[in-house]
């Protein structure tokens, strides 16, 4: 579980919010998130939620930093390859205990052997 202080979130420029709360602050983003009640392309979503593609990237971008949203190829034996998007959370809480510190716990959904070798192939994308 990670703690931030209200000191930290309470900053005026934002530059001190943890990525999960400043996703959740963009209109744009909870969108995207209602959307991805399964998993769809980020072509899908820009249909869907009525968007130009580069902005439906970089609010791609800030939910996998969140890590609100997984991202994965799938292989397509009949036609290109395609990214798929989809929620990696089931539940967001966010607390303050006695001494002012607030808490945030992000609880992700059950992950089958297939669904970690996604993430697995995925990220070895990323960093070739």
């Amino acid at each position: 579980m990670a703690r931030w202080s209200s000191d930290e979130i309470d900053e005026s420029d934002g530059s001190a919010l943890p990525p999960v709360l400043q996703s959740l602050d963009d209109s744009t983003c909870r969108e995207i998130l209602t959307r991805l009640n399964e998993p769809k392309s980020a072509s899908d979503l820009r249909d869907d939620c009525d968007l130009s593609s580069s902005t439906v990237y970089r609010k791609l971008e800030l939910l996998r930093e969140s890590a609100l949203v997984r991202e994965y190829t799938e292989v397509r034996r009949d036609g290109p390859n395609v990214t798929l998007y989809e929620r990696d959370f089931t539940d967001i809480s966010i607390g303050i205990d006695d001494t002012g510190e607030f808490s945030m716990t992000v609880t992700r959904p059950e992950t089958d052997p297939e669904d970690r070798l996604a993430t697995f192939w995925s990220a070895m994308k990323e960093e070739s």
